[in-house]
């Protein structure tokens, strides 16, 4: 009777431990792939925040704007909504492999650029 405890003991405790380490497994899985979720958006964000950047460089420059703008991050698409005179709205996005970004602005191009409204959609 010894030697039927002592096994089902040891098949017990082998069958936790299998348990913990499969949930440990799974658990460094799902932070991984919430690291690299994470990680993409944050790629995104730079790439709409650079595009942002170019949009007001090219627009103060050219007082124009193209429909697409290409940065070191990758490619926004531009849509202007109106431009009268000094004073702009456009929309900039972007698609990544996590997310899609959108931003809207605003602003007043004189001898300096006003910028009166920065929305990210």
């Amino acid at each position: 009777m010894k030697g039927v405890a002592a096994i089902i003991t040891v098949i017990i405790l082998g069958a936790v431990m299998v348990l913990i380490g499969t949930t440990m497994t799974l658990t460094s899985i799902s932070e991984g792939q919430a690291t690299v979720a994470e990680t993409k958006i944050k790629k995104n964000q730079a790439l709409l925040d650079a595009c942002a950047e170019e949009s007001l460089i090219i627009i103060n420059k050219n007082n124009t704007l193209p429909s697409l703008i290409t940065t070191t991050f990758g490619l926004c698409d531009i849509t202007i909504n109106s431009q009268v005179g000094a004073s702009w709205n456009f929309n900039l996005g972007t698609s990544g492999e996590m997310s899609s970004l959108e931003l809207n602005i605003v602003l007043n191009r004189g001898s300096t650029i006003a910028i009166s409204n920065w929305n990210d959609q």
